[in-house]
Parts: C-alpha cells; structure tokens; sequence
C-alpha cells in the first residue's frame, strides 16, 4: 500500500472522481479541488506529495498554480493532465517542474498510474540520496577532525593515484603544504621503484583487499623518507568500484637507519678488537661479558669510584696556577 498523497486539480467533475477512486484503490490519500485557487487552499494547508493538474480551468488556470508551487517548493513533482494545452503552455509547465504531460482524453489509466508510481519512486530515491549525502558529509567530516589530530600521516588517493585529502602530520613528515599535496600525485613524491610498486599494490586493492608495504618518499627538501604504508580500498556503489585508497603512513626512517647500523655492526664484528665493549648507541646501557645489558652504573658496579680531577683538565681549567703535578697524579 502506498503511504503518498495526491492533489488532484480539474474543473471536470468526471476526472476528478475518476483519478481519485483511481489512485484510492492504489492505497494513496487523495485531494481534490475544482479550480486553481481551491487547489492552492489544499495545497497549502495539507501536506501533498504529488500534484496532478489540468491547464485551462476557470477562477485559475493551471500554470498560475504550477508557478505558486513551484516558488514555494521546487522541487514538488507535478503531473500535467490536460486536453487544451498549447505547444508553449506544455514547454513552461515543463520548464515549471512537471514530471509528465499527459493528454486528455485519457484512453488507458494504466499510464498515469504507471507515471504516478515512477514519480514516487523517483522522490524515494532522491530523498534517500539527500539522506545518504548528509550521513556522508557528517561521517566525513568526522573522519577528518580525527584524522587531523592523529600523529600518524593519513592521506587519501583516487584511482589514477592523485592526492584527494591529507592530514596535518603527513604534511609534516613530508615538507609540504596541504594545498601543494593535493595538487600532486604519488608519483611526484615517490622514488621511481617505489612509485612502481605502489602500482603493484593497487592491483591487490582493486581486489578488495588490503595492503601494508614499505617504499622511500622524496621529502620537499629532496631528501629519502623511509614509510610502511597501510593502504585500504575505497569502494562504491552498489557493484563496489574501486574509487581509490585510504592510508596509513609512518615515518620508519630512524628505524631503518638503525637497522642499517646494526647490520654494519654483524658484518664487521670480527674485525673489532678481542675485548671491545659493547654500548647502546641510544640509550648507553653497556652488554656485559654474560651478554645482558645493563645500566652504565650497574656495569661498573664491582669498581670503587672517588671524585678528582686529571692533570690535562687542571691545566685547562687553571692555567695560571703554579701546579705540580706529581707521578701519583698521573
């Protein structure tokens, strides 16, 4: 059963009647009104849905009621029936809004139900699309609040890998404004094997699934930047197109750069003498001969130490001073 309203304006009695047992049976809610002005009453005090109007009716004619509607709400759907309707007035109710034209006599009521029913459907789905937008705009625009406060780098690219959104902390990382970003693509911020690769992957995410990898970024500066991408597909509609990709970008440069350290120190650990010791080059904890790491204080902690001061430092730091310095200072 439909739950619409209909308005229904025709100075003939028969076609009023007609339409509204009509569209009744269709389980619509009818209106009906004589002429333009009466029509207009209804209009106004109820709440209507569809209009059906004739053209040439006595106190106001058709097109005067499709223009008042139409000033007040543009996008009210109207239905044209009428049977003295001029080349000019069809084209302005058109113009107006009406969804259709529909000529009198009417030989078969199947079509005006028929465009009745396309009409409705066709407000259902706009309004379900004017709801989809705004949960869309809302949910986008919570998804960038949080995004922008994040300390991790987001950004977001289209199909052809162009840069659609970027957050304050890949700004950062990359020495670019967000402005200058979103006029590039990825190809102008990659090295030419990563760029490569990140081709590779998106074929994996045409697939629907996601993705992690590594590659080098050129920072503005010209200088590598080392990331791990984690990518996420951006699909729409109903048969899921991929529209582009949502990622993730960290900054791993330190951490390469001690992995690189770390394997120089294997390679060469041979060639260091035979009772080297071992400090953490961040943290200064020394490796003990049991092979843990300890704090500098707790290395040491079998020796005796006493506050003093050597020659070479004396000498410094009081040069005018007479000093001797004796074998047992040394």
């Amino acid at each position: 059963m439909h739950q619409g309203t209909l308005l229904i304006i025709d100075d003939e009695i028969s076609i009023r009647e007609s339409l509204a047992f009509l569209f009744e049976d269709e389980g619509y809610r009818i209106f009906t009104a004589e002429n333009g002005h009466a029509g207009l009453d209804l209009f106004f005090r109820e709440k209507v849905d569809v209009v059906i109007t004739d053209l040439r009716m006595p106190v106001m004619d058709g097109l005067e009621v499709m223009r008042t509607i139409h000033a007040s709400d543009p996008d009210l759907p109207m239905i044209v029936i009428s049977g003295a309707g001029k080349k000019k007035d069809v084209i302005q109710a058109l113009q107006m809004g009406a969804k259709d034209y529909i000529s009198k006599p009417i030989i078969d009521l199947d079509i005006i139900v028929h465009v009745v029913r396309k009409v409705f459907e066709n407000r259902r789905l706009a309004f379900e699309n004017k709801a989809y937008s705004e949960r869309l705009k809302k949910s986008e625009k919570q998804y960038r609040t949080i995004t922008e406060q994040i300390a991790e780098g987001v950004l977001t690219v289209d199909a052809q890998e162009n840069i659609t959104f970027v957050n304050p902390a890949f700004c950062k990382m990359m020495g670019y404004s967000a402005d200058r970003l979103l006029s590039m693509n990825l190809e102008q911020i990659s090295t030419r094997d990563s760029f490569l690769y990140i081709l590779k992957q998106t074929q994996i995410l045409k697939k629907g699934k996601t993705s992690r990898y590594e590659i080098q970024l050129v920072h503005a500066n010209e200088h590598p930047v080392h990331v791990e991408l984690a990518c996420s597909p951006i699909n729409q509609g109903k048969d899921q197109t991929y529209t582009g990709t949502i990622i993730m970008a960290r900054d791993i440069s330190r951490r390469i750069e001690l992995q690189r350290q770390y394997e120089y120190f294997i390679k060469h650990a041979k060639e260091m003498p035979e009772h080297v010791i071992a400090i953490c080059a961040n943290c200064k904890k020394i490796r003990g001969e049991d092979r843990l790491w300890k704090d500098i204080e707790k290395a040491f902690n079998q020796l005796t130490f006493s506050h003093g001061i050597c020659p070479d430092c004396c000498r410094k730091l009081y040069p005018d001073m007479d000093l001797e310095i004796t074998e047992d200072d040394n």
